[in-house]
C-alpha cells in the first residue's frame, strides 16, 4: 500500500508540550520524509495500522493535525515535483 502522510502541529504557544519531534520520530520509523512534514513510502497494511496505533497515541487531538493519504498501488499516483526532488532516488 502506498502511503502519503503530512502532518500541522498546533503553534507552541497554544500548548504547553511540543510534541512535534514525537510525531516526527514515530513516522520516521515507517515512511520516509520528503519535506519537513511529508512523508511517503509503501507499507503493508498491518505496518499502517501499527502507524496509526502509534499516532493516535502521541497526537493531541485537539491541537494536531495527521492526514494519510492510501492508495493500493503507486501506479495509481502521479508524483510531480517543482523545484529541487530531495527523494528522488524512491522511485527510479
Amino acid at each position: 500500500m502506498y502511503i502519503i502522510l503530512f502532518y500541522d502541529i498546533a503553534d507552541k504557544a497554544q500548548k504547553k508540550k511540543d510534541n512535534s519531534r514525537v510525531i516526527r520520530k514515530t513516522v520516521e520509523k515507517y515512511l520516509t520524509r520528503v519535506q519537513f512534514s511529508v512523508f511517503e513510502g509503501e507499507l503493508r497494511p498491518s505496518e499502517l495500522k501499527k502507524l496509526k496505533a502509534d499516532l493516535i497515541k502521541v497526537t493531541n487531538k485537539e491541537l494536531d493535525s495527521i492526514v494519510i493519504y492510501e492508495s493500493t498501488r503507486l501506479n495509481y499516483t502521479k508524483r510531480v515535483v517543482i523545484g529541487l526532488d530531495k527523494n528522488e532516488g524512491i522511485f527510479w
